[in-house]
């Protein structure tokens, strides 16, 4: 199989663009720090994961708050409001771009694929321009009734979650696919026959939720950029992604404009991965076959 493609692989909250989440809580009228450190903390001190904890505390919130139960049209509707970084939506285009400028490239079909990967709601997030961006969105998700009434938490990624879409891309399974058919992830499969080795990642990311992607493509010979948002004024995030030398490089403000030093390490890292397909393909068709 021909292994052409590079993955950008990105987390979305702090790293595309602010809290989706918290803009959710406060737009259901929620007291956005009593709800975080309170009521979500208490259940994840009782043992709950993160994720799961604040679907189900979101669930019962937004029942008990003046704006009524949580649908798929409130969703929708935050997300459609959701502000990204500067470049955040664009820069993907431009890498393609860039390597669209390179003949080379071109003839051996070098392309970049979009995914997002986040621990946020999968309904707020498709209602966003990432939509018609990315290639897939993984996030978390209700069910809903027949109304459009979210009434459980259908999926939640939690931190080590996250590497199971990193596997699905690794091994070509679509979105769909994965969703019919979870254990598909599971499937044996030799590296040649991959779609995407992990090599041709690229993940970013920008806090603890990130860490097992960070660690697990790096190991696997991809490359982990770690970004902080612009607010973060006391540098906690970017202690935590320096710390125990789990990122490539980074982390860098969430700045994905031409000309900032963010883009122009992505723009480094991607045509680092694709001289590097160029010379693995260069290297088989001297081996040539063998008899």
């Amino acid at each position: 199989m021909a292994q052409d493609v590079i993955a950008i692989i990105c987390d979305c909250d702090g790293t595309l663009c602010p809290d989706t989440s918290d803009r959710l809580v406060r737009e259901l009228g929620i007291d956005s720090r009593e709800f975080w450190k309170n009521r979500v903390n208490a259940l994840v001190e009782d043992g709950w994961d993160p994720p799961l904890a604040y679907l189900q505390r979101l669930l019962v919130e937004a029942d008990e708050s003046d704006a009524g139960p949580l649908t798929l049209e409130k969703l929708n509707s935050v997300g459609a409001g959701v502000e990204f970084y500067p470049g955040a939506l664009d820069f993907v285009p431009r890498l393609r771009s860039l390597l669209a400028a390179n003949p080379d490239y071109v003839e051996a079909n070098v392309t970049i694929e979009w995914f997002i990967v986040s621990s946020g709601i999968e309904a707020v997030l498709t209602a966003t321009p990432l939509a018609g961006a990315a290639n897939e969105i993984f996030g978390c998700a209700y069910d809903y009734d027949g109304e459009g009434r979210a009434v459980a938490v259908k999926r939640a990624v939690t931190f080590t979650e996250k590497t199971k879409f990193i596997y699905s891309i690794n091994k070509g399974i679509s979105g769909a696919e994965l969703r019919r058919n979870p254990y598909r992830v599971n499937d044996a499969m030799d590296g040649a026959d991959r779609r995407v080795p992990f090599r041709n990642m690229i993940y970013v990311g920008d806090g603890p939720s990130d860490i097992p992607c960070f660690s697990m493509i790096r190991y696997l010979g991809g490359k982990a950029v770690g970004v902080t948002p612009p607010d973060d004024s006391d540098f906690r995030r970017p202690y935590e992604l320096a710390e125990g030398q789990r990122l490539t490089v980074g982390p860098y403000t969430a700045n994905y404009e031409e000309g900032s030093d963010l883009y122009r390490m992505m723009s480094r890292l991607v045509t680092g991965i694709a001289d590097s397909i160029l010379e693995e393909r260069e290297h088989s068709l001297r081996r040539g076959p063998s008899h």
